[in-house]
């Protein structure tokens, strides 16, 4: 059987120039690269799970070149095949290529996020090859990277397959014959507006989504634009034209379109029709999985199975991650699905056997053998890169470890009792934290819900006083409750309350007057202090 994974110099072919080039090959263009790992900054400091550390192929993402020698320098024996990084020094592949280590330079514009998710399409399409899968169709295609190079051997044309967002889902090898548009979608931009302007009067993008018809859109030289054929792709449907899809769009090299062309390109929207529909599947399958393992379907479920299915080992030590706050904060416009694909990629660039799932509000990763302390140093990266791009306060809390994947519902319930009791007592639960970390927060947030809910537990005089507060503008609550949270100590207090420490203490002399209060007694202070933490409904009208 072949070496598994795929040569350096094959990956690059797959990848075409428009993204990545070629700046040093050390140990030459066969050596296979069979795993990828996505790396930023803050990974460079964090301890790597195994199967991370270990990968083929590392893409260093924000990463400094310089940065990188001193990393791969501290790796060991176990050194990367190659890596990719974006427009580094001369000095820099130099100093990589002297670790026996290969450097493919990324377009500078290009997107990180679909660099990494081609290249798993490409390992993965090799892997099929080699353990000779049966592939989707009759004819041999099972991959629309596949399809896309068939289609443009057959009518010599330039092939891109694009979904229903206009993202390209893949492409054919171009060389330098690819326009200024089939370029720019590539590397995950858009093109110029001008140029989707005039797409959209000619009708182009409208007969594409409404049609099954043949478009062609003629050359334009001011534009950069040479002629090119689109053909769109819909579900199969018994009843008539399916949902839209996608389409193929083919542009013109240097050569004719071959004479059939027509009729090749009604069979390729065929096929990628039944091959995005089983992708689709495929991926809601896979999410229906993880929620499974998560318990969302209930807390027993079949370990060995869902396992078997995730490609994990049902004995193995687990910890889960919870996210809250990621993705409800209403100030933020970024679509859900970016930021859960943004965290997918973090989590399987610190440990590639990780599932991501989102239940409700909350995104849950499961980490299977992580060790507890660099899951927390990852999650705090993970935070932290979520204000960074999308300026989200997010909140995390890691649960476990637990041995075998049936407790996997177990530590997710754990953690989301962290998370819920953080949202009443968020001052005293860390944004990032563990389940044994954060117990002092759980239970006391438990118990004010507890009195929330029985009113007849909340100590009407802290009611009275909060009364008085509305009706003459004083500030007595907020002083009490100042005054309990630092233990009595009064000049902590007036500092926090930003007072002279003689007014806050003719305040709670005041508040003693008003209220009858036994300040000094260590249980008065105990009931008063647990109802200041009720939140209080306004009055109505």
């Amino acid at each position: 059987m072949d070496e598994p994974g795929i040569g350096v110099g094959r990956l690059l072919l797959a990848l075409d120039a428009t993204l990545a080039s070629l700046a040093a090959a050390p140990r030459g263009l066969d050596v296979a690269i069979a795993s990828v790992a996505l790396i930023d900054p803050d990974d460079l400091h964090l301890p790597l799970h195994a199967s991370a550390r270990d990968a083929d192929l590392f893409l260093m993402v924000g990463v400094d070149a310089d940065d990188v020698v001193g990393w791969l320098s501290g790796l060991g024996p176990r050194m990367p095949v190659a890596v990719m990084l974006k427009s580094p020094s001369p000095a820099a592949v130099s100093h990589i290529a002297d670790l026996s280590v290969a450097v493919i330079d990324v377009d500078p514009h290009a997107r990180w996020e679909r660099i990494y998710r081609m290249v798993l399409r490409v390992l993965d399409a090799s892997e099929s090859a080699q353990l000779g899968a049966e592939s989707m169709q009759a004819g041999g295609i099972g991959d629309l990277f596949e399809l896309a190079a068939e289609v443009a051997r057959r009518t010599g044309g330039l092939v891109s397959i694009e979904d229903a967002r206009s993202h390209v889902l893949a492409y054919s090898s171009a060389g330098d014959e690819a326009d200024e548009l089939r370029r720019l979608s590539i590397l995950g931009r858009e093109g110029p507006p001008e140029m989707l302007a005039w797409l959209r009067q000619w009708g182009v993008l409208d007969a594409l989504r409404t049609t099954e018809a043949l478009v062609s859109v003629d050359e334009r030289h001011e534009l950069g634009l040479r002629p090119r054929l689109a053909i769109s792709i819909r579900a199969p449907h018994a009843d008539g034209v399916g949902d839209y899809l996608g389409a193929i769009w083919l542009q013109q090299g240097r050569s004719r379109f071959a004479d059939n062309t027509p009729d090749i390109l009604l069979g390729a929207a065929a096929v990628a029709a039944r091959i995005i529909s089983r992708r689709r599947s495929a991926g809601s399958g896979h999410d229906e999985l993880v929620r499974r393992l998560l318990g969302a379907r209930g807390d027993t479920i079949d370990a060995a199975f869902l396992g078997a299915q995730l490609g994990i080992a049902p004995d193995v030590d687990v910890l889960a991650v919870a996210f809250g706050g990621l993705l409800t904060d209403p100030t933020v416009s970024t679509p859900m699905p970016a930021m859960v694909s943004a965290l997918t990629l973090h989590a399987s660039a610190f440990s590639p056997l990780s599932v991501t799932t989102t239940i409700g509000p909350r995104a849950y990763v499961v980490l299977p053998a992580a060790e507890q302390e660099a899951t927390v140093a990852w999650a705090r990266s993970a935070v932290a890169a979520a204000r960074r791009q999308f300026g989200v306060g997010a909140r995390a809390v890691v649960a476990g470890p637990a041995t075998g994947l049936a407790s996997v519902p177990t530590v997710r319930m754990q953690a989301d009792r962290v998370l819920d009791a953080a949202q009443r007592e968020s001052d005293l639960i860390e944004a990032v934290t563990t389940v044994s970390a954060s117990t002092t927060g759980v239970l006391l947030g438990e118990i004010v819900a507890l009195i929330e809910d029985n009113p007849e537990l909340i100590d009407a005089r802290v009611l009275d006083l909060a009364q008085r507060d509305e009706e003459s503008g004083s500030d007595l609550t907020r002083s009490l409750r100042a005054y309990l949270d630092h233990f009595g100590d009064v000049r902590a207090a007036a500092t926090a309350l930003h007072v002279h420490p003689n007014t806050l203490r003719y305040r709670i002399r005041r508040i003693q007057e008003l209220t009858g209060m036994d300040l000094d007694d260590p249980a008065t202070r105990l009931v008063v202090a647990l109802t200041l933490r009720v939140p209080r409904t306004p009055p109505a009208g």
